[in-house]
């Protein structure tokens, strides 16, 4: 059985298969190929998030990605979903439902990034840890949300976003209405450019800098910490 499809429950599947005679992925690439933003091509030429998102859809419909690969042996997607009121759906739902949920871990979480892809799989992530997450394109898109009574317990936002207000300004502007409020700011520049500047985010409330490409997952976690600390 292909890696991936082990957690399926009993039913009836649709099963949609696209398989290439390319070079191949070693085992070392297939382990990572569905992280979000990790990929093998030239910077520039890729987000990493095709097959992210695609087993993110698969997941959340109650199926699954399965991929098969070899150097010099091409690959092989499959996407498997369950059948519309078929066994697996109604053995995902009993599943789900019998699942204990951890109350203490959940919160809202304001998620600020221009770029709707990478803005997609992580308020995906988010959600599958229990938060509810409210979505802004841009940071003054953000403040206006916080003027208009959100309240969530964390801030995750991009550093470099257009609108003439970047990550640190937002986090800034955010806790002047909210204090104190926990933000993730991911950011691709080098922490010496900005230093005074994360050094005054650090100063004045819970704070994490992720490195890009970070993964949806750390995001998460570094969220249900500060939600679990709150």
């Amino acid at each position: 059985m292909p890696d991936g499809l082990a957690h399926l429950a009993p039913g009836e599947y649709l099963r949609l298969s696209v398989t290439d005679d390319g070079s191949g992925m070693t085992p070392a690439v297939l382990a990572r190929v569905t992280e979000p933003f990790f990929t093998t091509k030239p910077k520039g030429k890729g987000t990493g998030l095709g097959l992210a998102m695609a087993r993110g859809f698969a997941e959340q419909s109650g199926g699954a990605l399965a991929i098969e690969s070899a150097p010099g042996r091409g690959t092989t997607v499959s996407l498997w979903l369950p059948l519309a009121g078929g066994a697996a759906e109604s053995a995902h739902a009993t599943e789900e439902a019998a699942a204990p949920v951890d109350d203490t871990a959940r919160g809202a979480v304001l998620l600020v990034d221009d770029e709707p892809s990478v803005r997609a799989v992580m308020a995906a992530a988010l959600a599958d840890g229990g938060h509810h997450v409210a979505e802004a394109p841009d940071g003054r898109s953000a403040l206006d949300l916080l003027e208009g009574g959100l309240c969530p317990d964390v801030l995750v936002t991009d550093l470099a976003m257009p609108g003439g207000m970047d990550g640190l300004t937002l986090v800034r502007e955010a806790r002047r209405l909210r204090p104190g409020l926990p933000a993730v700011l991911i950011t691709g520049h080098t922490g010496d450019a900005i230093r005074s500047e994360l050094e005054e985010a650090a100063g004045s409330g819970p704070f994490a800098l992720l490195r890009k490409p970070a993964r949806a997952e750390a995001i998460a976690a570094h969220v249900a910490a500060f939600i679990e600390n709150r």
